[in-house]
C-alpha cells in the first residue's frame, strides 16, 4: 500500500512520528507536520553495518518489502546473507483507556538467515537529540540509568517550561525521551542495540514524557495514564513486559476495523487503514478537576485549537462505533466553557482554545485578544469576539446532534441532564434562524463564508430533530420535532429540476454534498423525502473526478470525510466504493508528503491543507450507518 506518508509512532500530537519516503532509508523521519525528528537504524551483520532506518553515512540494506495494518507498518529488508522485518506499533487500544493515552511505542525486529550459515546480528536504534526541539538547537542532557529493574537512556532539554507554548505545526518544546532494550547509550542522543537471534522477535521500546499534558481554565493537568503508572519508566517496562499481549489486543482490534469494513470493497479497507492511527494520534487523553474524562482533538495544521466542536463533529462515527465514552469525553469542555459567563451567546461556541491550552475559544478572537489568547475564559465582556467569524448554526446543530448520538448509542444520559439548558437553548436558537440562513461560516470556513447555506440548513434541522429525541429521552415537553419537520418541508420545497438541492437558496443553480443529511437517514426521523436521497446520489456521482466529489459548486476541491457520509445517502454501497477508489487512488499518486489530508483537489492528486487531522474518523460513517440500521431492524 503506497502512502503519501507512513505511519511508525502514533501516540499523541506531540509523539506523532512519520516517515514520508516509499523506503525506509531515504529520509529521516518526521513529526506529523514535516518537522525533523530523526529516528535512525542500522543493522551489523558480520561486522558490516547497513542503515534500514533514516539517514546516514551506512550503506543501505535494501529494502525488499513494505506493509501497512491498520494499526502496525512493516518493513522487509535483505541481501544475499539476511532478511531483516522491523515492525512499528503503538498499542492504541480503545479497550484500555489507560493504555491508549500512553506515549509509549514499539520497533520490532526480526531476523533469518538466507544463505544457510550462522551470522552475527545487532540491530542499533537511535534517537536524536532534534527530537527534544524544533528548529534552533537547544541545550540537552543525555544520561542512563537503570529503573524498574531495566536499562533506559533517556533526553531532554536542560531547562524544563510544560506547557509553555502553543501553536499549529510545532512540536513540544519540552518533555523527555527514553528508550529500552538491549545495551543503550547516551552522548548527543539516545540509542539501544540489540543482538539478534535468527526467528525471534527483539523489540525496542521508546517513550515520551510530556510531564504536564494540558492546561484546562488554568489548572495544568497530567496525563490521564497517570492514573495507573507512577512515571514513564513504570509504564513502559510493565508495557515491554506484556508487548506480546499488547500486540496480539491489537491485532484484534485491526481485524475488527477490517471486518467492519469488508462489506464496502477492498479500497474502503485500504482508506480506514490509512486513517486509523492519525485519529488516534491527533487527541490527548485527560481528566478535568472535576473527574471528568476530556478527550481534546488538536486541530492539526488548520489553525491549531483544542477541542474544536466541528472536528469533533466528522470525527464521532468512529468512536460512535468503538468507544463512545470519548464522544461524551470530546462535549464536557465544550460545554463547560459555555456555561462559563464570558461566553453570552444564544449558540454554541467553536473551540475552547489552542493546544495544548484550553483555557477559552481563540477562533474568532479580535485583536489584540488574538495575539494573547493564554487566558481567554477569564475575560467578561464577550465583545473580545468578532461575530462575523463565529459558526452559530454550525456548532449548535453539532453538539445537539452529537450529545444525542452519544445517549442514544450508550443509553447514558447524565450529560444531556447535567447541560438540557445550554441544549435547550441551542435547539431555540436553531428554530428561530430557520432556513434562510444570513451570511456566515460552516465547518467549511476554509471555502469562505455562504449566503442561505442549503447543507447548513440541513444541519440546523436535524439538530433540532434530535433535541426533541434528547427532550424525550428526558421527559420534557418540547415543539422541536414539529418545527424541525416544519423547516424540512421548506427546504424540500427548494428542489432544482434534477431533483437535488442547491448548494444555497439564494442561488439555484449551484450545488453541494450535503453531508448532514445521513442523520436524517441513521435514525430514522423522516424530515427529508426517500427520493431526495437517491437524486442526490446520482448527482454526487456525475459530479465524481479522479480523485472524489467536489465539496461544491464553487472549486474542485473535496473533504474526504464528507465524500463518505455523502456516500451514505442512497442506501446501497455504490458511492462508498467509488468515492473510496478515487480517494486510494490519490494516496497512490500525489506528490505531498505528508500525513492523510482531508483537503484535497479532486482533478489531479494535489494536497490542498489540513493533515494529520481526527476527522478521518468521519470515513467509518459507512460501518456506522450500516450497523445502527441493522440494530434498528434486529429490534
Amino acid at each position: 500500500m503506497r502512502l503519501p506518508a507512513y505511519p511508525l509512532i502514533t501516540c499523541d500530537p506531540y509523539f506523532s512520528i512519520w516517515s514520508n519516503t516509499d523506503r525506509l532509508y531515504d529520509s529521516d523521519t518526521m513529526l506529523w507536520c514535516g518537522i525533523p525528528k530523526p529516528i535512525r537504524g542500522a543493522v551489523t551483520v558480520d561486522g558490516k553495518a547497513l542503515r534500514f532506518l533514516g539517514l546516514s553515512d551506512l550503506p543501505a540494506l535494501p529494502q525488499s518489502g513494505r506493509d501497512v495494518a491498520p494499526y502496525v507498518t512493516t518493513y522487509t529488508f535483505e541481501n544475499e546473507k539476511v532478511r531483516l522485518r522491523v515492525r512499528f506499533w503503538t498499542p492504541l487500544l480503545l479497550s484500555d483507556l489507560h493504555q491508549l493515552s500512553l506515549p509509549v511505542s514499539f520497533v520490532d525486529c526480526v531476523y533469518e538467515a538466507l544463505d544457510e550459515q550462522e551470522h552475527s546480528v545487532t540491530v542499533t536504534l537511535s534517537l536524536d537529540e532534534k527530537l527534544c526541539y524544533d528548529g534552533k538547537a537547544k541545550s540537552c542532557v543525555f544520561y542512563t540509568h537503570q529503573a524498574y529493574g531495566r536499562p533506559f537512556a533517556v533526553m531532554g532539554q536542560l531547562k524544563q517550561k510544560p506547557l509553555s507554548a502553543s501553536g499549529d505545526g510545532v512540536g513540544a518544546d519540552w518533555g523527555w525521551y527514553c528508550i529500552l532494550g538491549g545495551k543503550v547509550s547516551a552522548g548527543h542522543g539516545i540509542s539501544a542495540t540489540r543482538t539478534l537471534k535468527p526467528g525471534r522477535v527483539s523489540a525496542f521500546c521508546l517513550g515520551f514524557d510530556e510531564g504536564l499534558a494540558i492546561e484546562y481554565f488554568g489548572q495544568k493537568l497530567p496525563p490521564f495514564w497517570r492514573e495507573k503508572w507512577t512515571d514513564l519508566r513504570q509504564a513502559m517496562a510493565e508495557s515491554y513486559q506484556n508487548r506480546g499481549l499488547l500486540f496480539d489486543a491489537l491485532q484484534e482490534q485491526s481485524e475488527m476495523i477490517l471486518s467492519d469494513a469488508a462489506a464496502f470493497g477492498k479500497d474502503y479497507q485500504l482508506l480506514l487503514t490509512a486513517a486509523a492511527r492519525q485519529i488516534l494520534a491527533a487527541h490527548k487523553l485527560v481528566r478535568s478537576p472535576e473527574g471528568k474524562l476530556l478527550y481534546l482533538s488538536k486541530e492539526c495544521h488548520s489553525n491549531g485549537c483544542i477541542n474544536t466542536v466541528d472536528v469533533s463533529y466528522p470525527t464521532a462515527p468512529f468512536f460512535l462505533l468503538y468507544k463512545p465514552e470519548l464522544v461524551k469525553a470530546m462535549l464536557t469542555g465544550v460545554f463547560a466553557f459555555a456555561s462559563m459567563p464570558l461566553w453570552k451567546a444564544d449558540y454554541a461556541p467553536h473551540d475552547i482554545g489552542r493546544y495544548p491550552h484550553a483555557n477559552g475559544q481563540v477562533y474568532a478572537l479580535r485583536p489584540p485578544y488574538a495575539f494573547r489568547p493564554r487566558n481567554v475564559y477569564k475575560h467578561k465582556s464577550f465583545s473580545i469576539f468578532e461575530p462575523h467569524f463565529q459558526m452559530p448554526v454550525e456548532e449548535c446543530g453539532n453538539m445537539l446532534i452529537l450529545a444525542y448520538a452519544y445517549a442514544r448509542e450508550t443509553g447514558d444520559t447524565t450529560q444531556l441532564e447535567d447541560n438540557f439548558t445550554l441544549l435547550e437553548r441551542w435547539a431555540g436558537y436553531l428554530a428561530a434562524q430557520g432556513v434562510q440562513l444570513k451570511n456566515q461560516l460552516c465547518t467549511d470556513d476554509f471555502a469562505g463564508h455562504s449566503e442561505r447555506n442549503v447543507n447548513l440548513a440541513i444541519k440546523g434541522t436535524v439538530g433540532l430533530a434530535c433535541f426533541a429525541k434528547i427532550a424525550e429521552l428526558l421527559g420534557k415537553p418540547t415543539k422541536a420535532m414539529a418545527e424541525a419537520k416544519h423547516l424540512a418541508f421548506s427546504l424540500d420545497s427548494n428542489r432544482s429540476a434534477d431533483g437535488t438541492l442547491p448548494f444555497s437558496l439564494a442561488d439555484p443553480e449551484g450545488w453541494s454534498l450535503k453531508y448532514n443529511l445521513v442523520w436524517d437517514r441513521m435514525y430514522g426521523f423522516e424530515l427529508f423525502p426517500e427520493d431526495l436521497y437517491f437524486a442526490e446520489s446520482e448527482c454526487y456521482r456525475r459530479k465524481c473526478a479522479p480523485y472524489g466529489v467536489p465539496l461544491d459548486s464553487r472549486k474542485g476541491f473535496g473533504k474526504s470525510d464528507w465524500m463518505l457520509w455523502a456516500a451514505c445517502l442512497d442506501g446501497t454501497d455504490r458511492n462508498v466504493r467509488l468515492f473510496s477508489k478515487a480517494l486510494v487512488r490519490f494516496l497512490a499518486e500525489t506528490n505531498d508528503r505528508l500525513p492523510f489530508c482531508d483537503w484535497l483537489e479532486t482533478d489531479e492528486p494535489k494536497r490542498r491543507g489540513f493533515t494529520h487531522r481526527s476527522v478521518q474518523g468521519g470515513l467509518w460513517m459507512p460501518v456506522l450507518l450500516r450497523k445502527t440500521l441493522a440494530a434498528e431492524e434486529d429490534t
